[in-house]
């Protein structure tokens, strides 16, 4: 990731169609709000991406 990137570390995220994309609010631990809104697609590359990632997890802790 880019340097000029900030992290907020997750303390709830909703998620829902909306007209033609999908729209994830998400809310910080420090109070910070945003809204993502997203392509099927975009989210279906972002789960392929997770899965990936959480099955390494399990197979690491095999």
């Amino acid at each position: 990731m880019a340097k000029d990137v900030t992290t907020y570390t997750l303390k709830q995220a909703l998620a829902a169609k909306v007209d033609d994309h999908i729209e994830i609010a998400v809310e910080a631990e420090d109070g910070t709000k945003f809204k993502i809104r997203a392509s099927s697609e975009q989210l279906d590359a972002l789960t392929g991406d997770l899965e990936t990632i959480l099955d390494g997890d399990d197979a690491d802790a095999a």
